[in-house]
């Protein structure tokens, strides 16, 4: 029941996307739900063709992404594959989010339940925060990377039983394996995990726990076993990431999520405390606080009820670190700088740490609020007959002032464009060959919402050419810093020119040896105006000149460059799966 609890609630957060997947999107998640229905979409034909499944170059054709290098979600799309290759990765995002909450509060809720003991509503309660915060569900908007958090659970569980193992061996390979899923299904989550872990050990032991060295001792040969299992299974994946083709060194300016210190009292955008407040967070699917004051409040009363708790004591002081490092290396108040220096300035030149989005530290906050109310509702629900009644009164009208005004809407959604009836109807495989490249007109581009409509076209024609450039994560050509999309080449700098300014370009002799240059490198077959009829005379004035007339072709308007592109494809550097 308490599963079916968690799903229908999951069900309710998704319910506007749930009825047409295919024909809706989340408003909210800018390009990102296409940029994951993608990483899904690649990972399956990686997995069913036997492919490199830690790169490819259906996007940035000619070089290539490195998956690894971003959030591809691998570990969700192998057992989602069935479902993808039957009903499409739009059924598998909404299938993979709505489980990934519900799992989420559902492990959370068996490990306080199961492992710690505490009463059935006390666990209920506690699972379902950790799962459906504020902070949580605004990722749902897009990041199915960051919300998958349901072996977190188990991780904590695992990594805190090896103090008391008999059977390190056993114990650490448990863990050594749910590590090296997590790396696939996000590592991010992962990394903040280890991080969080780290502090509630060193928490939990001060002060100093009763023999403690034996503790360290048995811990130091279950981590030890961990450490190999995962080090085996992650050794060539972390290569790939960190030293492999089109790898990066740091995110830069990507890594831009702090949170401002005003949001921690405020409510979102997507929950019922929000008379209309506009957007005070980066985005919308970055709203990494938003507690609330009342829900602070009754975690600081329970955190100081709980003080003489050993466990109480240690997850109230680090969801308070989570709070502090989530709003980075300075303090801001109301979008100004205080100029108030944050801890966080004291990690940020390490590196991986230099590449972490902080703000999202407030992850950990949310489970220390979870295990904390659900410590309090245990001890309430427990009480002693002759002032039961009214400690639950009270302690129900408290937990209704700080949790009701959190309570998640359903996610916003819009219509998505359909897939043009070229590439739906198959008419494509007239014009361009497998493993050759289109040339999508809008182009590609990480600015504005759901530029990447390309993307689909792409899915829809089960992945049978290749996309210029594109939307991704990696490295700024010749540095190392990321870049969420490349800069546009010669051909996309004129297209670029041409639909923004809505004004044709006379093009030099130089750009038009580069043009054709960059096409041939490309393997480019085509390239396909949609939906651009504004702009094509334009765009003709321009590109018929260097490519001959275009043909308009169901209902998209067409270039063909098939005999630009006669040679067979070649494989990108350090792939080798073409």
């Amino acid at each position: 029941m308490v599963l079916v609890i968690y799903l229908a609630f999951a069900g309710y957060v998704l319910g506007h996307l749930w009825p047409a997947p295919g024909e809706r999107y989340l408003s909210h998640s800018y390009n990102d739900h296409s940029q994951f229905e993608w990483f899904l979409a690649v990972d399956t034909y990686n997995l069913l063709h036997f492919k490199n499944p830690f790169f490819t170059d259906f996007q940035n054709a000619g070089m290539g992404v490195n998956l690894l290098g971003n959030a591809s979600v691998l570990g969700l799309a192998l057992p989602l594959l069935p479902v993808t290759m039957l009903f499409g990765p739009s059924v598998a995002f909404v299938i993979a989010t709505t489980l990934s909450l519900c799992a989420t509060a559902f492990g959370w809720y068996l490990i306080l339940h199961r492992e710690l003991g505490l009463h059935r509503a006390a666990a209920v309660l506690g699972g379902a925060v950790t799962a459906y915060a504020p902070a949580v569900v605004s990722h749902a908007n897009a990041h199915l990377n960051l919300i998958s958090m349901f072996l977190v659970p188990w991780i904590v569980r695992s990594s805190l039983r090896l103090f008391h193992s008999h059977r390190p061996v056993r114990d650490g390979v448990t863990l050594g394996l749910l590590v090296s899923y997590q790396f696939f299904v996000g590592a991010e989550i992962l990394l903040m995990t280890a991080i969080a872990l780290l502090l509630f050990v060193i928490l939990y032991a001060l002060p100093p726990l009763p023999g403690l060295s034996d503790l360290l001792r048995r811990f130091s040969r279950g981590i030890g076993v961990a450490f190999a299992v995962a080090g085996v299974l992650l050794a060539y994946p972390l290569w790939v990431q960190f030293a492999g083709p089109r790898h990066y060194d740091t995110l830069g300016g990507l890594a831009y999520v702090t949170n401002d210190l005003s949001t921690l009292f405020r409510y979102s955008t997507n929950s019922l405390g929000n008379a209309g407040d506009p957007l005070t967070s980066t985005n919308y699917a970055e709203e990494n606080a938003y507690f609330g004051w009342p829900l602070l409040l009754l975690g600081t009363v329970v955190a100081v009820w709980f003080r003489r708790t050993r466990l109480a004591r240690a997850v109230g002081l680090l969801g308070l670190i989570g709070l502090i490092l989530s709003l980075g290396p300075t303090i801001t108040w109301r979008g100004s700088n205080t100029g108030i220096p944050g801890p966080w300035r004291l990690f940020r030149p390490l590196p991986v740490l230099d590449s972490l989005n902080i703000g999202r530290f407030t992850f950990i906050t949310v489970v220390a609020l979870g295990v904390l109310l659900a410590l309090a509702t245990d001890r309430i629900v427990r009480a002693a007959p002759d002032w039961t009644a009214n400690s639950r009164l009270a302690w129900d009208a408290a937990l209704a002032a700080a949790l009701v005004p959190l309570l998640p809407v359903p996610l916003p959604v819009v219509g998505r464009d359909p897939v043009p009836r070229f590439f739906a109807d198959g008419v494509y495989k007239q014009y361009i060959r497998r493993n050759h490249t289109v040339v999508p007109v809008p182009v590609m581009t990480a600015a504005g919402r759901m530029t990447v409509d390309a993307l689909h076209w792409q899915i829809a024609a089960n992945m049978d050419f290749r996309l210029p450039e594109g939307y991704f994560v990696g490295p700024k050509d010749p540095s190392k810093v990321a870049t969420n999309q490349p800069a546009p080449g010669p051909v996309n700098s004129v297209l670029l020119e041409v639909t923004r300014h809505r004004r044709s370009v006379q093009l030099t002799p130089a750009q038009r040896a580069e043009i054709l240059g960059q096409l041939r490198t490309w393997q480019a077959d085509a390239i396909v105006v949609y939906r651009c009829g504004d702009v094509l005379p334009q765009l003709q004035a321009t590109f018929d000149p260097v490519l001959g007339p275009g043909h308009q072709v169901s209902d998209v308007f067409h270039w063909d460059l098939r005999s630009l592109s006669a040679e067979p494809v070649v494989a990108p550097h350090g792939d080798g799966t073409r």
